[in-house]
């Protein structure tokens, strides 16, 4: 064991240190592992750009093409988010590189994050928080505005971890939940969904649904799935939140349907250009609720993508088949 070559991984996910010993720790959880694998953490690029030639293994969020070409002995890469559309370059596609991502570890996170967008909504509270701005007591206003959730219909386009946890949390409320999938089985059912209908039924779940939830792979089929011709299906007191990626709704035709209460509102984690431009009309509609790409954010992250990569480490290290493998033909 001692004379065995080990093998290297470059991990390239955060500058700080408590980040990589929080991921390090979960990783060399098996002792196994630390005897045949070293984790060499990342300081900046400058240091990428010297380690990354001995790396047969990357862990990182995104990298770049001159850093993919530098990487001679690259065998695999794992991403540390669910979604791998920043690193998908014609290098990294044409090569034999593994590539696995971090799905799997959103579901809770997520859910919660649009159910705490769909509350915001129901009850008022984008209402009162724009009243308070102007120190006014509004309470007709507030009360006009908000619905119960109890028989509503939520329509979820995209049904991996994410959607699965956000139908649990919304049959809790009550609420009728239909959900839109690339493929779906004859026989396939699900506990908490009223309705499953294939990618191809959309306009049927926007022109039923209140609140429509965007949690799909973003993908050149996903590009603008949802534009002026599928927002003028929804109807005009419904809610879309876009937790997905920014490029699956047509920003300008969403703009467009805000501002004339074509809908009646947007809650959006998520957009085409990040950071969002202060230019951005988004900003000043008063019926959009903006977060800045943080729905996924958990306080132990980094230990979350270890006990993923640990699975998979340990897949690889055996010449096992890796989980969360990327299809290049699907391209999620």
């Amino acid at each position: 064991m001692k004379n065995r070559k080990k093998l290297r991984v470059v991990v390239a996910l955060s500058r700080r240190e408590k980040d990589f010993e929080a991921f390090r720790r979960e990783v060399f959880s098996s002792r196994r592992l630390a005897e045949r694998a070293d984790l060499i953490p990342s300081h900046d690029k400058a240091h990428l750009k010297r380690i990354i030639p001995d790396a047969e293994v990357l862990v990182c969020f995104s990298t770049d093409k001159h850093t993919f070409l530098a990487a001679k002995k690259l065998k695999w890469i794992h991403c540390g988010s669910a979604g791998v559309d920043q690193i998908l370059f014609p290098e990294l596609l044409k090569s034999k590189v593994l590539l696995t991502t971090s799905r799997g570890m959103h579901g809770d996170a997520v859910s919660e994050h649009v159910m705490a967008m769909i509350l915001a909504f129901s009850k008022g509270l984008v209402q009162s928080w724009q009243c308070k701005q102007f120190n006014e007591w509004c309470p007709v206003d507030v009360m006009q505005q908000r619905f119960e959730l109890r028989d509503r219909v939520l329509g979820i386009v995209g049904f991996g971890t994410i959607g699965e946890s956000l139908a649990r949390k919304a049959k809790a409320f009550g609420m009728r939940v239909i959900v839109a999938r690339n493929r779906v089985k004859r026989s396939e059912k699900s506990r908490f969904v009223d309705r499953l209908v294939s990618k191809n039924r959309l306009p049927e779940l926007l022109c039923a649904a209140d609140v429509v939830v965007l949690a799909v792979p973003y993908t050149r089929e996903t590009h603008h799935m949802v534009g002026r011709k599928e927002l003028g299906c929804m109807k005009e007191r419904a809610i879309l939140i876009n937790v997905a990626r920014g490029g699956v709704a047509d920003e300008k035709a969403l703009v467009e349907a805000l501002s004339k209460k074509k809908i009646a509102g947007a809650g959006l984690d998520v957009f085409e250009e990040e950071p969002l431009s202060p230019k951005s009309r988004l900003w000043d509609l008063d019926n959009v609720i903006l977060t800045p790409h943080i729905s996924g954010a958990q306080r132990d992250y980094y230990a979350k993508v270890g006990e993923i990569f640990q699975i998979n480490l340990n897949r690889y290290l055996n010449k096992k088949p890796l989980r969360n493998l990327f299809d290049r033909k699907l391209g999620y």
